[in-house]
C-alpha cells in the first residue's frame, strides 16, 4: 500500500498544469515561452494574472490532494512518515515530470499544498512572509527563497514540530534553494525577472530594466 501511494502520489504532482494549460488554452508549448519553466510565474507573465493564478491553484491543489484525500483513500497515518514521504515525492513529480522528459517546475506550490495540510498555521505564516517579500522586490523567487527559510522557523515557533513535518520542511527547502540556483544567480547579476502589479510606476521601472538589458539610454538618458 505504500508503494501504491508513493507512485500515484509521483504521478499526481507530475502532471504539468502550466504546460498543459499553454498547450491547450493558448496553443503553445510553456518551454519556448519566457523563462521556459512550466510553473504559475511563468504562467502568469506570458498570459496575465488570470491563467498564472489557476495554475498555481491547480499546482497547490496537486499537493493538497496527496496529503490529504489521497493518504487518507490508502489508509496513510496523517501526518506521518509516509504521508510526509508522499509529499515529498508530489513536489519531485512536479520537479521532474515525467511526462515532459523528466523536466519541470520549481516545487513551491506543490509544497504549499502538501504542507498547507500537514501544518497549515505554519504554512499561512510562511505565506505571509513570502507575500511580503514578492510585494517589496517584485521577485516571485526572492519570495520563494524567504518562504523556504522561513518554514521550518515557523513550525518550530507555533508547535507544529512534528519530526515528518520538520524533516518534510528542511528537504523541501533544500529542493526549492537547488532548483533556484539560476534566478540566485541573476539576482546577484541584478537581472533578475520581476512581475508587475499593474500600476504605473511598476511599468515604468520594467521598461527601465529592459532598456539597461538592451544597452538603450534610459529615459533621463534621452533628454
Amino acid at each position: 500500500m505504500t508503494a501504491l501511494y508513493l507512485a500515484l502520489a509521483y504521478l499526481l504532482g507530475a502532471i504539468p498544469t502550466g504546460y498543459l494549460f499553454a498547450r491547450f488554452v493558448k496553443g503553445v508549448d510553456l518551454r519556448e515561452v519566457g523563462s521556459g519553466n512550466i510553473g504559475a510565474t511563468n504562467v502568469l507573465r506570458a498570459f496575465g494574472w488570470g491563467p498564472g493564478l489557476a495554475v498555481l491553484a491547480a499546482d497547490v491543489a496537486k499537493g493538497a490532494l496527496v496529503a490529504g484525500p489521497l493518504a487518507s483513500w490508502l489508509s496513510v497515518a496523517p501526518g506521518g512518515w509516509v504521508a510526509a514521504a508522499g509529499g515529498l515525492t508530489a513536489v519531485l513529480g512536479h520537479d521532474y515530470t515525467v511526462f515532459l522528459g523528466m523536466r519541470g517546475g520549481k516545487g513551491v506550490a506543490t509544497s504549499c499544498g502538501v504542507l498547507l495540510v500537514l501544518a497549515p498555521r505554519s504554512t499561512l505564516a510562511t505565506l505571509a512572509v513570502f507575500a511580503v517579500v514578492v510585494r517589496a522586490t517584485r521577485m516571485v523567487s526572492a519570495g520563494s527563497l524567504a518562504g523556504a527559510l522561513a518554514l521550518p522557523l515557523f513550525l518550530w515557533l507555533l508547535g507544529e514540530r512534528a519530526a515528518p513535518a520538520l524533516c518534510l520542511s528542511l528537504l523541501l527547502a533544500a529542493l526549492v534553494w537547488l532548483k533556484h540556483i539560476p534566478n540566485i544567480r541573476r539576482m546577484l547579476a541584478g537581472t533578475e525577472n520581476t512581475i508587475s502589479f499593474g500600476n504605473q510606476r511598476d511599468d515604468e521601472r520594467d521598461d527601465e530594466r529592459d532598456d539597461e538589458r538592451d544597452g538603450a539610454p534610459r529615459d533621463d538618458e534621452r533628454r
